[in-house]
């Protein structure tokens, strides 16, 4: 049975693994361990975050005191996951006197977890969301996610999920129960109306005159099927315009993608993490439109739902599950005739924001210390989080 005591956190160690690691520049894991370590630091524990060289711009020992341990993955970007997930884990059964939790993200990551296991060390697995179902990957690579998730539901101590339709999925197909824990929503810089208008002035855009999806250019995303969605609808004749922001690897797809750009009103604009850059696209999109899937919590979504004024989103249960009656939803058979209707709808930024106050990093990162001290995490975000959480926009005197 857990203890009701709350053991001192000094000298408690806890490693995160199983993203590319840390600064987050890359995802929603690199994210989730960024804001969760952060708070975790400031109660006195001590983290260390595995990070993989190739994605690593600079060697540095730590960041913003948590301690940084790089291993070296592999030249194939195939076995990236796989040997880095292998040199972590080794690396945690060398050291297993060190540590006294872990933390896995992803269950692609089966090599390290089971070494993980086999070091004796308490750990938790976060699993991600149903990979098996991506489009993207090989039928070699989706057999292996789904066989590791399920042998991951019968030998990992706890596993978390980060919605409750994943948690739903992995009751009812591996018979395993999970902890609720989500993803918060992101802090948003303060932008100058000066800036903004420098900002659409760059991209050619007016205010409130264009349709924006920021992703990754994969085909479960869908930003090709959504542009040509737009194209059809034949809003560009009305001014508007579709922004897709996310090129970055030149596959297939985000080359056909990309070779719509400049007809009908598409612009494809390349991958950025600038944060004041996307926060003035998403505060002055007309509507954001999110097509991600396969997946729990998005953190691209919980991003729309603090600064977007309406949200349109592909209707599957992870996207229900967060955005609730505020959401717009189609499929892709409706989606161009969804985008016209779409110009009728009001904002929906009050509603969104009502959505938006369940996730909450100050919440998520409250669980997550419950589990290191073998407590049941209750998920229980404080209705005030917002309030530092919106982007402001300063009107420049």
């Amino acid at each position: 049975m857990p203890s009701d005591s709350k053991p001192s956190p000094e000298k408690r160690r806890v490693a995160f693994c199983g993203t590319r690691g840390l600064p987050a520049n890359y995802g929603g894991f690199e994210t989730a361990v960024d804001e969760i370590t952060r708070r975790l630091v400031t109660k006195g524990y001590a983290c260390d975050v595995f990070c993989r060289l190739s994605h690593s711009s600079a060697i540095v020992p730590e960041h913003e005191g948590r301690r940084l341990i790089y291993v070296r993955g592999a030249h194939n970007p195939r076995l990236e996951t796989f040997l880095s997930a292998f040199q972590t884990g080794w690396y945690l059964l060398r050291h297993r006197k060190e540590y006294d939790h872990v933390f896995w993200f992803n269950n692609a990551n089966f090599p390290g977890i089971l070494l993980t296991l086999l070091s004796g060390i308490p750990f938790t697995v976060n699993t991600d969301g149903l990979e098996w179902r991506r489009k993207k990957w090989t039928w070699p690579f989706k057999a292996y996610y789904f066989a590791v998730s399920l042998l991951l539901s019968h030998i990992a101590p706890r596993l978390i999920s980060d919605s409750k339709a994943i948690q739903a999925y992995y009751q009812k197909r591996f018979g395993r129960r999970s902890f609720l824990i989500p993803y918060g929503v992101p802090g948003s810089p303060s932008v100058s109306e000066e800036e903004a208008k420098r900002i659409l002035q760059q991209y050619g855009l007016e205010k409130e005159k264009y349709f924006l999806q920021i992703t990754r250019f994969e085909p479960d995303n869908l930003p090709l099927e959504i542009a040509q969605a737009f194209i059809a609808s034949r809003l560009h004749e009305k001014g508007f315009h579709y922004v897709a922001v996310g090129f970055q690897k030149a596959n297939r797809y985000a080359l056909r993608l990309k070779a719509l750009s400049g007809k009908g009103g598409v612009k494809v604009l390349p991958a950025t993490y600038d944060p004041r850059l996307l926060t003035t696209l998403r505060t002055h999109c007309f509507a954001y439109v999110h097509g991600n899937s396969v997946g729990g919590t998005n953190p691209a979504l919980l991003e729309a739902l603090v600064t977007a004024p309406r949200v349109l989103a592909i209707d599957v249960p992870f996207t229900r599950e967060v955005l609730g009656e505020a959401g717009i939803y189609f499929t892709l058979a409706t989606l161009p005739q969804t985008l016209i209707k779409a110009l009728q709808s009001p904002p929906r930024r009050e509603t969104l924001l009502q959505r938006a106050s369940w996730y909450n990093w100050d919440a998520v990162a409250q669980c997550y210390e419950a589990i290191i001290n073998d407590q049941i995490p209750s998920y229980s975000p404080s209705p005030n989080y917002l309030d530092n959480r919106r982007p402001t926009l300063v009107v420049d005197p």
